[in-house]
């Protein structure tokens, strides 16, 4: 990365070349407050062969390929490294062979592994590759992101032990301050139609504050929470969070084809969410994003588009941005002023008139979609039918994942909804995919 010359005469201040350099490094795809760091104090003056890493570097679940070399190594050894994570839920594994090149200096990060769940070199693919007991949603969110747990690489030659060290992982959600947000904290009221008791202690969504304190303001992002495991708030919102941006996340529902909505939102909730955001001291009003993913993205282009005076940018990925009808009934899931909108019946066709232009959306729109999407198999075709709407822009985006599962939203490095072999497709399209919408973010966080 090119040094960047501080506050002599370039016009901006130390502190703001910090915070464009934090930037630079996301860009790059290494996200500072998830990555990995290791339990011993310092590499320095350790003899032997080592696993070596950057030093002040934090790990978390949520990981992005780092430098992680094993030195010291017999060059021409053959190493089986393995990766284990026990907790009480479980114990999680993971493994490949590699060969020690001549240097004696096993780059992970560039060294293409053997007998190994991941074909090419990825530095941080023992990590998403772990594979042991399936948990519940819940207990999911809670081990990958708000316990610290420790995975354990270890090298071995002909079963003998060369090397071992433990990388703890800090949870990513553990210190960010949520809250309820319940329907008698908006501002009109939801629907005034409805008699106060049957509205005024419903829960509407959760609010996420951003874990940066640089600013006294920060965007934020409007989230129409995808249910499915991963993908869901619990798992994406944190993130965000740390990104700098505060997070509303509204859930909704999904049928069990994980394509439709099981319930509706109205424009009068979406609007009283919005006024609800802007009067907020601490949220910048003009940098609102709006993100869905999976289920919810027809919920998110809808809701952008219905207000895109105050949409800032927009984030969608692995869904239809053309809103299909609830599975019981020809009713669309989202409605406007009592009146019906349209919706399809289906999913299998795309039909590029239902789609609500997002040419209007002033600020950066990243779209991601993976072509091996066995959920909604046309999902890159609905995508490219989207970002035809909209002319190309500086900061946005578009991933069309070949060989990507339909879970390309989950953040990188969570070992979660991945084959057992071949998920190497899906966890590129995942590190594109959060690489845009960090960039996206940092840069509204800047100003």
């Amino acid at each position: 990365m090119r040094r960047r010359r501080g506050g002599d005469g370039t016009g901006r201040s130390p502190r703001r070349s910090l915070l464009a350099r934090v930037a630079a490094v996301v860009a790059a795809g290494v996200l500072a407050v998830s990555a990995l760091a290791a339990c011993s104090a310092s590499d320095a003056g350790a003899a032997g062969p080592r696993f070596v890493t950057p030093p002040l570097v934090r790990y978390s679940a949520v990981l992005w390929p780092v430098p992680l070399q094993l030195v010291g190594a017999e060059p021409g050894a053959r190493l089986r490294v393995t990766a284990d994570l026990v907790t009480g839920r479980g114990t999680w594994t993971s493994g490949a062979t590699y060969t020690v090149p001549a240097s004696g200096v096993l780059d992970l990060a560039r060294a293409r592994p053997q007998l190994a769940p991941f074909a090419d070199a990825d530095s941080a693919g023992l990590f998403w590759s772990l594979r042991g007991p399936k948990l519940g949603a819940q207990a999911a969110a809670r081990q990958w992101m708000r316990d610290s747990i420790a995975v354990t690489l270890t090298a071995s030659a002909d079963g003998r032990v060369v090397a071992s060290r433990r990388f703890d992982l800090i949870g990513l959600a553990s210190g960010i301050a949520v809250r309820t947000l319940y329907t008698r904290d908006l501002r009109p009221a939801i629907d005034l139609r409805l008699p106060r008791q049957t509205h005024e202690d419903v829960p509407l969504g959760t609010f996420y504050s951003a874990a940066s304190l640089e600013r006294p303001q920060t965007p934020a992002v409007l989230m129409l929470d995808d249910p499915s495991e991963g993908a869901s708030s619990e798992f994406t919102a944190p993130l965000i969070a740390q990104l700098g941006a505060s997070v509303l996340s509204i859930p909704v529902a999904a049928s069990a084809d994980g394509v439709r909505s099981t319930g509706i939102i109205s424009a009068t909730t979406v609007s009283a969410v919005f006024d609800w955001l802007e009067q907020r001291p601490d949220i910048q009003h003009d940098r609102i994003f709006v993100y869905g993913s999976g289920v919810a993205e027809q919920l998110a282009v809808w809701a952008a588009t219905r207000f895109p005076s105050r949409t800032y940018g927009l984030f969608v990925a692995s869904g239809s941005p053309a809103l299909l009808c609830l599975p019981a009934a020809q009713v669309a899931p989202a409605y406007e002023d009592e009146d019906g909108l349209r919706c399809l019946p289906r999913s299998g066709a795309v039909v590029p008139d239902a789609i609500p232009s997002i040419d209007g959306i002033a600020g950066p729109v990243v779209i991601a979609c993976g072509e091996g999407d066995t959920v909604l198999p046309n999902a890159c075709d609905w995508q490219r039918a989207l970002a035809a709407t909209r002319g190309h822009r500086a900061g946005d985006a578009t991933i069309y994942a070949a060989g990507s599962s339909h879970s390309v939203s989950v953040p990188p490095g969570l070992p979660i909804d991945l084959p057992a072999s071949g998920g190497q497709p899906t966890e590129r399209a995942r590190v594109a995919f959060w690489d845009a919408v960090g960039r996206a973010v940092l840069k509204a966080v800047l100003g």
